[in-house]
């Protein structure tokens, strides 16, 4: 269900992290991490060799905001990515932080059993299925 409502879908590495004060589509004051990311593959969406993810939380100063139902990020993370457009222009997660499936080192979705060859093939039968 992900990779049909999501804009685009990439496999992606953390290349670059800046959080700061910002707002996100409701209005609420909080930190936003704008995280660049390296695409390392795109399995939906037009290719783009990198995408910059608004995702809220993050620190700024010494003031850290953990946001409960989003992915802490760091430098040289993999990720899957499900992704949409914000209200304001940008790129968010699809369904929040559901949209950022990390990966570890075997190319499994981090404490789960789901392989990144599993999602590749959820993704193409998601799309064969006649959407967009």
């Amino acid at each position: 269900a992900q990779a049909k409502g999501a804009n685009r879908v990439v496999v992606a590495t953390v290349t670059d992290l800046q959080s700061a004060f910002g707002e996100n589509d409701f209005g609420d004051r909080l930190i936003l991490s704008r995280v660049t990311f390296r695409v390392d593959e795109t399995m939906k969406g037009p290719q783009q060799d990198t995408v910059v993810v608004t995702l809220e939380g993050g620190t700024v100063g010494d003031l850290t905001l953990d946001v409960s139902d989003m992915p802490t990020m760091e430098k040289g993370q993999r990720a899957v990515l499900f992704l949409t457009s914000s209200r304001a222009g940008g790129i968010i997660p699809y369904r929040r932080g559901a949209g950022v499936l990390n990966l570890d080192a075997d190319d499994r979705v981090r404490g789960t059993d789901l392989t990144l060859d599993e999602i590749r093939a959820a993704v193409k039968a998601a799309q064969a299925g006649g959407n967009q």
